[in-house]
């Protein structure tokens, strides 16, 4: 539990500090000089540099050839507001042979990714879609859903980028006096830069984020544990 919890507290630590964990890289400048440094922020026209020794300057943005503008723009992605929406109904049918009631339940999620600030950002995003059920009896998860999707932020402020899921149904019986099938647990959105770091999530289980690699390859209404294991459902209690 304790490795888990740093796992996870060095993957939030990672995607909050974003370009703090920059590169020494040559920077060209358009009067011909060559300083490397490490890119440390922005502030207004001027782009703030760390040297090899340690020592902070500032460059007018104006200064620098246009691939370091690039490389600049990349690595200062503008803020982004992740949230869900959800949309269900549930359907009530007879099962005549056992006189108990199955019900269905069918969901709709959609990502809604919107940009907070009016920065310009001209590259290519990647958004994720994570919708994760549980079973009804036991501990284990289910990948509902996955969708992914490039997108670019092109209107400033005003840019929103939606990704529907597929329509999810969860169906719900009553077996031996248990309670069986799958309920909805919560979903995970996460968007990347074109280098594949992360620059945005929003999770509703904290674990979730560091099994992101696990859950990205395991195939659509499979099971999972705690560790993004593959794993079969539990059994029902007569089972044992």
């Amino acid at each position: 539990m304790i490795i888990r919890k740093l796992l996870f507290l060095s993957v939030i630590l990672f995607s909050l500090l974003g370009t703090a964990v920059a590169e020494m890289r040559a920077w060209n400048l358009n009067n011909g000089k060559t300083v490397e440094a490490e890119f440390m922020t922005v502030i207004g026209e001027k782009v703030s540099l760390k040297t090899l020794k340690g020592k902070t300057v500032k460059v007018l943005a104006s200064d620098f050839s246009a691939e370091d503008l690039a490389y600049i723009e990349l690595s200062t992605p503008p803020k982004l507001e992740l949230s869900i929406s959800k949309s269900s109904k549930a359907r009530t049918f007879p099962d005549t042979l056992s006189r108990e009631i199955p019900t269905s339940d069918y969901y709709n999620f959609k990502a809604i990714i919107k940009q907070k600030s009016s920065k310009r950002y001209s590259f290519e995003l990647t958004a994720e879609l994570f919708v994760i059920g549980r079973e009804k009896i036991g501990d284990k998860f289910t990948l509902l859903d996955y969708q992914k999707a490039p997108f670019l932020l092109e209107n400033g402020s005003r840019s929103i980028f939606e990704l529907p899921s597929r329509q999810i149904e969860l169906l719900q019986f009553q077996q031996n006096g248990q309670l069986m099938g799958e309920e909805y647990a919560g979903y995970m959105i996460v968007v990347t830069d074109s280098r594949g770091e992360m620059i945005a999530h929003v999770t509703k289980r904290d674990g979730w984020l560091t099994i992101i690699d696990k859950l990205r390859v395991l195939p659509v209404r499979k099971y999972f544990d705690d560790e993004g294991e593959r794993c079969f459902t539990t059994p029902p209690k007569h089972w044992f």
